[in-house]
């Protein structure tokens, strides 16, 4: 069967856990829940248009658990403190509007769909771009896809990337999830720290360190994902593509714990978010360098597309995409849509810079 314990490069002690005894399963919701070990079909993709230069990362660990086992970060008490911590900042600014001057500390630079009340959207793919920058221990800077329906009550699914000191300890860029089903009122949070996410995978975990893209350079790696909501059983999946071309599944988070997304997502976003206290200058986002012409040094999310309801990917070259800058001061952050780039990147969008007292101009 192997150990139960793995420990990564970065010293973090990951538990092989029965997958039937998963933190996901102390969700109210999920006492009955069966398993689904794969989703009942993938999304059917365009031909050729996912191929690229780039390097997908996702790097696994240098063991895998035993059958039947699957790969969870350990949780100390200290971290589950410090998640609350950071899901308040998200639970405070809920409401606020991103064209406020004064966002609570929060920063955004999005391209978002208008939202859609006749046909939803049921998933969506793209890479994003992986940077690390430097903040402090209150501070967090992220790029995320977001999966909402923000009719009536806010629900909502964010996969990305994160720096954030507070949540992990340190300051290198790891993989997250977050995920609400009440407008962040009392549910969600991040990764395994509560119930809600059903893991499959026994390699790879919510929380890894990932390589850093070459600022200025050749070597750009890409989180490559894909959300998508399964037809039969209504979950929404998570899969990552690896560096030989398959599909990798992470797991997913159940239908049954949302409410207004049980059906569809109203829109979808992408782009980048960061964070800081009042009283400190905002910190940079994505590269900390922004040129809409240069996507060697600055960061940008590419081969964007989204899931129709008959399960197909479709690029957004008839889709409006909007973007959404809680600040214009082009001495804190920008955002730029760029739509069609050719190839490798297609649909693209870049975000990000310095932040800063401008943020506060």
């Amino acid at each position: 069967m192997g150990r139960s314990t793995l420990k990564d490069v970065d010293g973090s002690i990951l538990d092989c856990i029965d997958i039937n005894k998963q933190p996901a399963f102390d969700h109210p919701l999920l006492k009955d829940h069966k398993i689904q070990m794969k989703p009942s079909s993938l999304p059917k993709e365009i031909p050729n248009i996912r191929d690229s230069i780039l390097q997908p990362p996702m790097p696994k660990t240098q063991e895998k658990c035993p059958e039947g086992t699957v790969l969870i970060r350990r949780t100390r008490k200290e971290d589950l403190v410090a998640a609350k911590a950071v899901s308040n900042h998200y639970r405070a600014n809920a409401n606020a509007h991103p064209s406020t001057s004064k966002y609570f500390g929060f920063h955004f630079q999005l391209v978002k769909t208008a939202p859609d009340t006749t046909k939803g959207y049921y998933g969506a793919a793209a890479k994003i771009n992986i940077r690390n920058v430097k903040v402090s221990e209150n501070q967090f800077s992220e790029a995320s896809i977001w999966i909402q329906n923000s009719l009536e009550q806010t629900n909502n699914i964010q996969f990305g990337w994160t720096i954030n000191p507070k949540l992990f300890g340190d300051n290198h860029t790891r993989s997250f999830t977050y995920w609400t089903a009440d407008n962040y009122r009392t549910t969600g949070c991040f990764n395994s720290l509560c119930p809600g996410f059903v893991q499959i995978s026994r390699e790879n975990y919510l929380g890894q360190i990932l390589p850093i893209s070459e600022y200025g350079g050749d070597m750009q790696y890409m989180l490559d994902i894909l959300i998508f909501k399964d037809p039969k059983s209504g979950n929404w999946w998570m899969a990552h593509e690896t560096k030989h071309g398959r599909k990798e599944f992470i797991g997913y988070w159940p239908k049954s714990i949302f409410t207004t997304m049980a059906d569809s997502a109203s829109e979808i976003q992408f782009g980048g978010k960061a964070y800081s206290p009042l009283n400190q200058p905002a910190p940079p986002m994505g590269s900390g360098h922004f040129d809409a012409n240069d996507f060697s040094r600055t960061c940008f999310i590419s081969n964007m597309q989204l899931v129709d309801s008959s399960n197909i990917l479709f690029e957004p070259k008839n889709t409006s995409l909007l973007e959404i800058t809680d600040n214009p001061n082009p001495d804190c952050y920008q955002v730029a849509y760029k739509g069609y780039t050719g190839e490798p990147r297609r649909y693209a969008m870049l975000f990000g810079g310095p932040g800063g007292t401008a943020c506060d101009a």
